[in-house]
């Protein structure tokens, strides 16, 4: 488990980078919309492609199909409550918008590929990417579009640009690549390797300049609304996907993957694609911090558990 913490660690010294920079103010203003328009346009649909790719096969998407089923249930549950819980709270739109993104997706690739693969071993790793995909789909289509919505771009009738997104693109090309058995070529695929690895430093980069700016306007207490965030993300919905393939009977390794998967903190992107609307972004990247802080305790307790 040391392994594991210090995976989360490694998270909180890139964060600390765009944190210091920001506070010394050695970036130009206009740093965080450069970064985060990179990583919505160019890194994580090339990441998208190239993790899908290189992960998944025929047979392991057409076996997969109702663990799919069931995960996309569980978000869509997720995104519903976080929806009737936003209004009950009476947040304002923008603010809205970012509760039920947070609310609804986990750090499934960046925190939840090395604590699972630490956790679990290789063995682990298929179930672990039958989540991810699910998470990146609905990400990229109903979080995107929740996003782009709330935000001045988006206005407000509904558009196929707006579903598709540069992610969502990324993972249909995937799939359709994985489905036909065709494989890029070589140079193509190690350039879309590179693209994609930046996509990680440049997502947290993002994440830690956000706090810098809010912790310079004085350090927030944790609001009403952000400890609803929390217990939905480390208790409410790993209690969900426990009860929902249990009565399914589906146990042993493929239910304690997906325990741990669910009881991840909030998903990276959130912050970068909430910076690229302009919707709250440091709001976004206070509760992406404070969850992944959070999950240093909650991950070994859930580790102990399953295993």
């Amino acid at each position: 488990m040391l392994n594991g913490i210090i995976s989360v660690l490694v998270v909180f010294i890139i964060l600390g980078v765009g944190f210091y920079f920001t506070k010394r103010k050695k970036w130009p203003d206009n740093t965080n919309k450069v970064f985060s328009t990179t990583v919505v346009q160019i890194a994580a649909p090339s990441l998208a492609i190239v993790s899908i790719e290189n992960r998944f096969t025929p047979d392991m998407l057409r076996a997969a199909f109702w663990n799919l089923l069931i995960i996309a249930a569980s978000l869509f549950f997720m995104y519903v409550l976080g929806k009737l819980l936003s209004r009950l709270l009476k947040l304002p739109p923008k603010k809205r918008a970012v509760f039920e993104t947070t609310f609804t997706f986990n750090n499934t690739m960046f925190i939840g590929l090395p604590i699972n693969q630490i956790v679990f071993g290789h063995e682990g790793l298929p179930y672990l990417f039958t989540f991810y995909l699910v998470t990146i789909v609905l990400f990229w289509s109903l979080g995107a579009y929740t996003l782009c919505k709330a935000s001045n771009m988006g206005g407000k009738s509904f558009s196929a640009k707006k579903i598709f997104s540069p992610g969502l693109i990324g993972v249909l090309i995937g799939c359709l690549l994985v489905e036909m058995e065709w494989h890029l070529p070589v140079i193509l695929e190690t350039s879309l390797t590179y693209l994609g690895d930046i996509c990680v430093p440049l997502s947290l980069l993002v994440i830690g300049s956000n706090l810098a700016k809010s912790v310079s306007r004085g350090v927030a207490k944790v609001t009403k609304d952000q400890v609803v965030i929390l217990l939905g993300k480390f208790i409410l919905h790993p209690l969900i996907i426990w009860g929902a393939f249990s009565l399914l009977g589906i146990y042993g390794l493929p239910l304690k993957v997906f325990i741990l998967t669910a009881s991840l903190p909030c998903h990276a992107q959130t912050a970068i694609m909430a910076e690229y609307y302009d919707l709250e972004g440091e709001y976004a990247s206070n509760l992406v911090s404070l969850s992944t802080l959070i999950s240093l305790v909650t991950i070994p307790i859930y580790a102990s558990i399953l295993l």
